[in-house]
């Protein structure tokens, strides 16, 4: 079996659609808040949004994407720019190979290279893995939204949970763009969390 991460392109947008189709449309797995399936145009705008500073990042197996993860601004004034929220969606045939746990290596360990300080998570309180999941990284519950998604007639509280990735000090550099960091860098930061992913 063939692993690879790596950066995502345009020309994965297709099927990252594909895998995300099922977390939005499938009322037995109400992960998110979306009621349908974004266009390819949609996902565009949005790619170009977040990889103008951040990861998004793909995992391949035997040449095809099967999972991705990336990061985004939770607040768009000047004064957030040192926070940040992440995401990841598995093809559900790839589930329980810590594919996901990959991802979020290397996202968090970019994320601190950049310069962020603060990693958000926004989970719908009925997704009890995902909360599971960010725990194991050692992000804790900072709040929670009663009601505050209604999906497929259900009412559902909102958690943001958060990760702080380095210690609070006076001198505060700006954070750099993805783009800034060293390529070999994150290279060996793609290499090294390839080897958890079970075959």
């Amino acid at each position: 079996m063939n692993k690879r991460l790596r950066l995502a392109t345009v020309d994965d947008l297709q099927r990252i659609q594909e895998i995300y189709r099922p977390y939005v449309e499938k009322d037995d797995i109400i992960v998110n808040s979306e009621h349908r399936v974004p266009t390819l145009e949609e996902l565009k705008e949005r790619y170009d949004l977040v990889t103008k500073e951040f990861p998004w990042i793909v995992c391949e197996i035997d040449g095809e994407v099967v999972a991705y993860a990336y990061a985004g601004k939770p607040f768009k004034r000047e004064g957030y720019k040192w926070n940040t929220e992440v995401s990841v969606y598995t093809d559900d045939k790839y589930h329980g190979r810590r594919i996901a746990s990959a991802l979020y290596g290397c996202l968090l360990e970019l994320l601190e290279l950049q310069g962020i300080y603060n990693v958000y998570a926004c989970i719908l309180s009925i997704n009890e893995q995902s909360k599971k999941f960010h725990e194991k990284y050692g992000f804790k519950v900072m709040s929670v939204f009663p009601n505050a998604v209604n999906k497929y007639g259900r009412w559902i509280d909102v958690i943001w949970m958060c990760k702080t990735l380095k210690s609070f000090d006076m001198e505060v550099k700006s954070p750099v763009t993805i783009w800034d960091l060293d390529k070999e860098i994150v290279k060996n930061i793609f290499t090294r969390n390839e080897n958890i992913i079970k075959g």
